[in-house]
């Protein structure tokens, strides 16, 4: 009796897990079929998982463009596409590179940020650093490689630890190190008790509140339950954020919020002011990254050019202005990093190109205020081919084998 009870027990509860798989796989196929049924794009890139997302060209541009990297935060996805856009296989916006360097070629590594990466030119050829390529080689200079590794919203201490692991590894000739805004605007955190020399008062870790077990992958029911209770961030913010996860102690988004919307000062603002929060939070820590940079390079025979960055005039201009570029305060510390990278290039003897006294003022060069048009970019290469020419920064063609430059565009195409 004991066993017929315990077997009936056993089928009862075998029923019971079948008819649960049953209704669980039911319950899947439904919320797939929602997810994509719908026609809502937010929907999706909220509820799909990475590479629900990666099979969808049209978000994988704006959800997949970067990764985290473990001593990085982040690097551009390695191997992405989108449109005109492209990054190699090593994570940089350019074509494959050669490895080792073929013999011959000189080779020019431009360091930055978006400035240097150049996000608004869609194409990737359109990028300042391959226009710079374009320049040179049009003047004979074949025998020269430029390669575009500059990261958006990347700071000093990123450049400094990507130099260190992965840029070394190109062998570089030459590198050509634009920074300075990305680091002011890192230096808008208060109370000053939080602002230290490991950024981790702007920076918090990329993959923070993130979770993404294999099942989150691939159960679309699982991962939509527990993004609506908030126990797990959507796959799209594993990427689209990545670059954007802040310290609650960085106030520089908050700043640019009122001052576009006409209402600065308020909260913090209203106790201090932003040229406070400067004064309090030294530029320091970005000169002491930028000589470690440059002693580094020049310990592994590698050449350094430091560059100012350059802005917009300080009048509002046409629309989409960023309001950094019209404020004194930050207009005040940005021409304190240029003068910080000319004292630091003296310093350690090292070539300096004023690049922001030279560039254009100009609202049609500039997309905000701070990046440029295809214009722009055009202007910005020829302006950096003519410094290296004249400061013989770049060797003769006819002293080393010239190499097949790849094809450029004709046209912007998407800008």
């Amino acid at each position: 009796m004991a066993r017929k009870k315990a077997a009936g027990c056993l089928g009862n509860a075998l029923l019971a897990l079948l008819s649960l798989l049953i209704l669980f796989v039911v319950l899947e196929v439904a919320a797939r079929v929602v997810l994509y049924t719908s026609g809502d794009q937010d929907r999706f890139a909220r509820y799909a998982s990475a590479r629900q997302l990666q099979a969808r060209p049209d978000l994988a541009s704006q959800y997949l463009k970067y990764e985290p990297h473990r001593y990085l935060g982040y690097i551009p996805t390695p191997n992405y596409t989108a449109a005109d856009n492209r990054h190699n296989s090593m994570g940089y916006r350019d074509d494959e590179i050669a490895s080792p360097k073929p013999e011959g070629v000189f080779r020019i590594v431009c360091m930055g940020a978006s400035t240097t990466y150049t996000p608004t030119i869609g194409h990737y050829k359109y990028a300042y650093p391959k226009l710079l390529e374009k320049e040179l080689h049009e003047r004979g200079f074949a025998n020269v490689e430029v390669i575009n590794a500059g990261v958006s919203a990347w700071t000093s201490y990123e450049t400094l630890i990507n130099f260190a692991l992965r840029v070394v590894e190109l062998d570089p000739d030459l590198i050509i190190v634009q920074l300075g805004i990305n680091d002011v605007f890192a230096r808008i955190v208060w109370p000053p008790e939080a602002y230290k020399s490991d950024n981790s008062g702007y920076r918090r870790p990329a993959t923070h509140g993130v979770f993404m077990p294999s099942i989150l992958e691939y159960s679309t029911l699982i991962r939509g339950v527990m993004i609506r209770l908030g126990l797990t961030q959507p796959h799209s913010r594993y990427s689209i954020g990545i670059n954007d996860h802040h310290a609650g102690t960085f106030l520089g988004f908050e700043y640019e919020r009122q001052v576009a919307n006409g209402t600065y000062p308020q909260g913090v603002f209203k106790e201090v002011g932003l040229d406070e929060i400067f004064a309090a939070n030294s530029a320091d820590y970005f000169r002491r990254n930028l000589e470690h940079l440059v002693v580094l390079a020049k310990h592994d025979g590698v050449g350094v050019l430091l560059a100012s960055i350059a802005m917009d005039s300080a009048d509002e201009g046409k629309a989409g202005k960023r309001p950094l570029v019209s404020s004194p305060e930050f207009r005040a510390e940005w021409e304190r990093a240029n003068r910080t990278m000319a004292e630091v290039a003296d310093k350690l003897d090292v070539s300096y190109f004023d690049f922001a006294a030279v560039f254009s003022k100009d609202d049609a060069l500039y997309v905000d205020g701070l990046h440029v048009t295809f214009e722009g970019g055009q202007l910005k290469g020829k302006l950096f081919a003519d410094y290296l020419v004249e400061n013989r920064l770049v060797p003769p063609a006819a002293e080393s084998t010239p190499t097949t430059p790849s094809p450029t565009p004709q046209t912007p195409g998407d800008r």
